[in-house]
């Protein structure tokens, strides 16, 4: 299942916080000592927040949640999706037909043959909004539109820069923290692949969804979803456009070689009209299919294919016969590496 990213809106009125679970903590104002009775708490990464006004709400990465650690580098399909809203349920007593979806994002982890870098230092814009580096020294982009965002990096390079920052600190760290971080580096060893790219959409408002009739979190457990979200997912990559590095300028006219220059160029596209970015994306579009191996087309199909894939081994599975044998098969590692409670104050510090 691509779904990764929730920001939930419990609507049970009558919940009662996990307290067996995980601490909760209020704020307190160092120099009134006032307090806003809001109380807060994390549980493998879903941190769940209770205003004095009674309004909860619930956020956090699903997958990571069912990685049971700071990781979201594998595939997460159908069959790990229902085995984590079960265990939001039986271990927190959140019902994901209470759970009001606010934000969620929806994306996929695919492996390309070649270094996903290659194409990510050529991305020009998604329909008419440019790509921004918003981390420095990172390949990972996005474009910002109004309701939604769409986002693209390179999934190994952000779990091996992450590595390799927390292994420089590993003699700073807590015993708890040690053990967190050794949880972590096993399971990024053993489950990163190589060449990972990462394609998501960010849903900020959920006026597209809801129309999908996507509201509740239990509403992910449809059967059509996966084939929505498969949809949804390859419409939004075909409007992300790149310099094609494949290309052989051998095979192209003077012309075309000079046009092609002004295309690659993001600055080029920034100024035109909405007519003539228009003419010029079509004319790039077939300059790209005459003389490229069509990456963008081969990426779209590696997309279509994970998705496929993630659907095929649970067409017949649901939540009823969902037993903790069968849910543990799936899982990266038993809990019990970890302990009862959930590491606050570790997972905190190792979030990426």
């Amino acid at each position: 299942m691509p779904t990764d990213f929730v920001k939930i809106q419990y609507t049970d009125k009558n919940y009662e916080l996990p307290t067996d679970k995980t601490d909760f903590t209020i704020s307190v104002n160092n120099e009134t000592g006032e307090t806003d009775n809001k109380k807060e708490g994390e549980y493998f990464g879903m941190q769940i927040i209770k205003y004095a006004s009674g309004r909860m709400m619930v956020k956090g990465s699903i997958h990571k949640f069912f990685n049971r650690t700071d990781f979201n580098g594998n595939d997460f399909d159908m069959i790990n999706l229902f085995s984590a809203l079960q265990d939001l349920e039986t271990e927190l007593g959140l019902k994901p037909e209470s759970c009001r979806l606010e934000n969620i994002e929806i994306g996929v982890n695919i492996q390309l043959s070649f270094d996903p870098n290659r194409l990510l230092q050529n991305l020009l814009f998604h329909r008419s909004a440019e790509f921004n580096k918003t981390i420095s020294g990172s390949f990972y982009y996005q474009s910002a539109k109004r309701d939604y965002i769409i986002k693209i990096y390179n999934k190994t390079a952000q779990y091996e820069k992450k590595l390799k920052k927390y292994s420089e600190n590993v003699n700073f760290m807590k015993p708890d923290e040690k053990k967190e971080f050794s949880i972590f580096k096993k399971t990024v060893n053993g489950h990163l692949q190589p060449n990972t790219l990462r394609f998501e959409i960010k849903f900020l408002k959920m006026n597209v969804l809801n129309d999908l009739d996507i509201v509740f979190l239990s509403d992910l457990k449809k059967p059509e979803m996966m084939d929505l979200f498969k949809n949804l997912l390859l419409k939004e990559f075909q409007e992300v456009y790149f310099y094609d590095y494949t290309i052989d300028e051998t095979k192209m006219k003077l012309p075309e070689i000079n046009k092609l220059k002004d295309y690659r160029n993001p600055n080029y596209w920034v100024n035109l009209s909405k007519k003539d970015k228009y003419y010029h994306k079509k004319r790039f579009e077939k300059m790209t299919l005459k003389y490229s191996q069509n990456l963008k087309g081969k990426v779209s199909e590696l997309i279509k294919q994970k998705i496929v894939k993630l659907t095929e081994k649970s067409l017949d599975f649901s939540t009823d016969n969902c037993n903790k044998n069968e849910k543990q098969k799936f899982r990266l590692f038993d809990r019990s590496d970890i302990g009862s409670k959930s590491p606050n104050q570790s997972s905190q510090n190792l979030r990426l």
